[in-house]
């Protein structure tokens, strides 16, 4: 009976003192209550109830399964390595906080944007860009041509909430906004540093991870 089995590069473990096969990966086979079996197979037991990362690797899986059904054809596809995350206990968010988080983070960016939009203005001698406008389609100098800076001031913001996808905490289209990209980038780059990590940690050991 063929097997396949795909690999989640990362899972997160919650109240529990083992991790089975469905915890981290996807069962595929024709035989659903061998599926059943094989998701139940456990690959790692936490021996310490304390957080913290931990790596399973394809090869750990495998040699699971292959102990269970030494008759089985295995096929694995996905990720190579699992990083699971453990907590022992459920963590706990205190509302509070993070409003006065998001508080302190809100002001510091509008702070830093302020200040980097002033910057760019007067690098780039924006004023003087203004008033040479104005005289090309007025034949006036005028160093403040409010029918310019007006509209300038309503696009900009405007421009900001079209560019970032966000209008408060409703997004104006289904596509990921330039932050979550970026965040997805951030966190991607995380975790093949925390399996990077783990893996020579594993070699270091002298564990086989083949």
């Amino acid at each position: 009976m063929a097997i396949y089995i795909k690999v989640f590069k990362k899972s997160s473990i919650v109240q529990k003192d083992v991790v089975t096969i469905k915890d981290l990966a996807e069962i595929i086979t024709l035989d659903d209550e061998m599926a059943k079996k094989v998701q139940e197979l456990v690959v790692l037991k936490f021996e310490e109830k304390k957080p913290g990362n931990y790596l399973v690797s394809i090869t750990d899986i495998l040699r699971v399964v292959q102990e269970a059904f030494p008759d089985a054809q295995i096929t694995p596809i996905g990720e190579a390595d699992a990083l699971i995350q453990y907590s022992p206990t459920p963590m706990k968010k205190n509302k509070f906080v993070e409003l006065i988080k998001v508080g302190v983070v809100a002001a510091i960016i509008f702070a830093g944007s302020t200040i980097a939009i002033m910057a760019y203005q007067i690098d780039t001698s924006f004023t003087k860009t203004l008033t040479a406008l104005n005289k090309v389609f007025t034949g006036q100098v005028d160093t403040n041509p409010l029918w310019i800076t007006i509209p300038y001031a309503i696009g900009m913001p405007i421009g900001v909430i079209v560019f970032f996808n966000h209008l408060g905490n409703k997004k104006i289209t289904e596509d990921p906004t330039p932050i979550e990209i970026e965040i997805d980038k951030y966190k991607d780059s995380i975790e093949n540093s925390l399996i990077d990590a783990l893996t020579n940690i594993r070699r270091d050991s002298g564990e086989s991870t083949d």
